[in-house]
């Protein structure tokens, strides 16, 4: 009900047949989703493994090397140093990670192949498949 005490047609709640209520439409120039979709989620698995394929310089080499490991491997590099100086928890860290990423036997998969029944020159190959006659309607000598 309008304001007069008259009831309008676009008052109350929309339907099928009726137009949305201004109050409720979006204004000029503003959009319907103004945050946009959310971003992905990332979870622990690719946080972690973007951190250990990170390549880092190791400190203390000399300036004409520029040799860049990632940081697994300078993980993997530092227990294997902690292994040899006889600290024991490094000893589970170090087969933990040579289990998990070390190397590893390839798996056989069994590749196509493509069969070529015969070989054959250029001139074979077009007499076996140019067509013989010419197609009908392209004759050129016309009566």
């Amino acid at each position: 009900m309008s304001s007069d005490g008259v009831q309008r047609p676009n008052d109350g709640a929309a339907g099928r047949s009726r137009q949305p209520l201004t109050a409720t439409q979006f204004k000029k120039g503003q959009s319907g989703n103004p945050k946009g979709r959310p971003l992905k989620s990332f979870g622990q698995r690719m946080v972690v493994e973007k951190v250990l394929a990170e390549k880092q310089r190791l400190a203390g080499q000399p300036r004409g090397e520029r040799v860049l490991y990632t940081n697994l491997e300078l993980l993997i590099m530092t227990a294997k140093k902690l292994v040899d100086s006889g600290y024991q928890q490094a000893t589970k860290l170090y087969t933990y990670l040579l289990g998990k990423y070390g190397t590893q036997e390839p798996v056989y998969r069994e590749n196509g192949h493509i069969v070529i029944p015969q070989a054959l020159t250029r001139e074979e190959w077009e007499a076996k498949l140019m067509p013989k006659d010419d197609p009908p309607g392209d004759r050129n000598d016309v009566d």
